[in-house]
């Protein structure tokens, strides 16, 4: 592997989460990319496999819209 190649683990679940909990309604693959630090082409990558897991759908190209989830609170 070279020396200039970085591969890291993320934990979609708790990425997935993170989303439907926060005040967004959308989020566009540019604004992931930026708030984790990688291309726009892995963070659709990330959109893809959390659309898949059911926390976001897809809406249109980059353009992703959050699954917001009701929660039962006791």
């Amino acid at each position: 592997m070279s020396r200039h190649v970085l591969s890291i683990r993320i934990d979609l679940h708790r990425l997935g989460m993170r989303l439907v909990y926060s005040n967004r309604d959308f989020i566009r693959t540019h604004e992931l990319a930026y708030e984790l630090g990688t291309n726009t082409y892995s963070a659709g990558k990330i959109l893809a496999a959390l659309a898949r897991l059911g926390y976001v759908e897809k809406w249109s190209n980059g353009l992703y819209k959050i699954i917001k989830k009701s929660v039962k609170r006791y």
